[in-house]
C-alpha cells in the first residue's frame, strides 16, 4: 500500500511504504539519541565530580598515636610490684602511665581492706576487677553507704574529672587502663598517703 502526501496546489505524491515509515520514525529516533546523549553527559559529569572525592578517601591514613612496636605477652610472675598507698601495690602491665597521649594498663593489689579517699583523674578511668571485690561510688565525700560492690569480672568506667571513692576488699586485684597520664588528684590533699607521688 502506498502513502499519498498532498500539497496545496499540487498533485498528491505517492511514497513507497518503507520510505514513509522511515520518514515518520525519524523524529522519535532523534529524540532517543538526544536522550542517550544527555544520560552519557550526566554520567560523565558525575564521574568527573567523584574523582576528587575518591582520591581523598583513598589518601594517606593518619598514623596511630601509639602503634604497637611488637606483640607483648606479660605473665603474672613477670609483673614488678611497687608500693602505692600503705597496704597496696601497683604494677605497670603495659604502656607508660606517665607519658601523655599513650595508653597505659596498671594493676593495683591489696592484702587487707583499704579505703580509697575521694579523688579524680584527668582522663577516663577503666577499672576491671580481677580478684576479690572492689567497692566504689561517686561523690566528693566518702560515704560507705553509697558504695557498690564490683565482683570478679565487673567493669567500671569513670569519666574524666568525676569525683569518686572506693574500698578494696582483702586480697583485691584491679586492672586500670586508659589514656595517659594516669594522675590521681585527691579532693582533700591530706588524704594523699601514697608512697609514689603523682600516681
Amino acid at each position: 500500500m502506498d502513502t499519498q502526501v498532498a500539497h496545496a496546489n499540487q498533485r498528491p505524491h505517492t511514497y513507497p511504504p518503507r520510505a514513509a515509515a522511515l520518514s515518520q520514525a525519524a523524529t522519535p529516533l532523534g529524540k532517543g539519541r538526544a536522550l542517550v546523549m544527555r544520560v552519557k553527559v550526566t554520567l560523565l559529569s558525575v564521574g568527573i565530580l567523584l574523582i576528587p572525592a575518591l582520591a581523598l578517601a583513598q589518601g594517606a591514613k593518619p598514623a596511630a598515636t601509639n602503634p604497637p612496636a611488637r606483640h607483648v605477652i606479660v605473665m603474672p610472675d613477670q609483673l614488678v610490684w611497687k608500693p602505692l598507698m600503705p597496704g597496696s601495690e601497683i604494677s605497670v602491665v603495659s604502656g607508660d602511665p606517665d607519658k601523655k597521649g599513650g595508653v597505659y594498663v596498671v594493676r593495683i593489689r591489696t592484702k587487707g581492706e583499704l579505703n580509697v579517699p575521694p579523688h579524680w583523674h584527668m582522663t577516663d578511668e577503666h577499672i576491671t576487677v580481677l580478684e576479690g571485690s572492689f567497692w566504689m561510688a561517686q561523690g566528693e565525700q566518702y560515704d560507705a553507704a553509697k558504695l557498690k560492690e564490683l565482683k570478679v569480672g565487673a567493669h567500671s568506667m569513670v569519666p574524666a574529672e568525676m569525683r569518686h571513692f572506693g574500698l578494696h576488699g582483702a586480697g583485691n586485684v584491679i586492672e586500670v587502663f586508659g589514656e595517659a597520664p594516669f594522675v590521681v588528684t585527691f579532693v582533700n590533699s591530706e588524704d594523699d598517703t601514697r608512697r609514689v607521688k603523682g600516681k
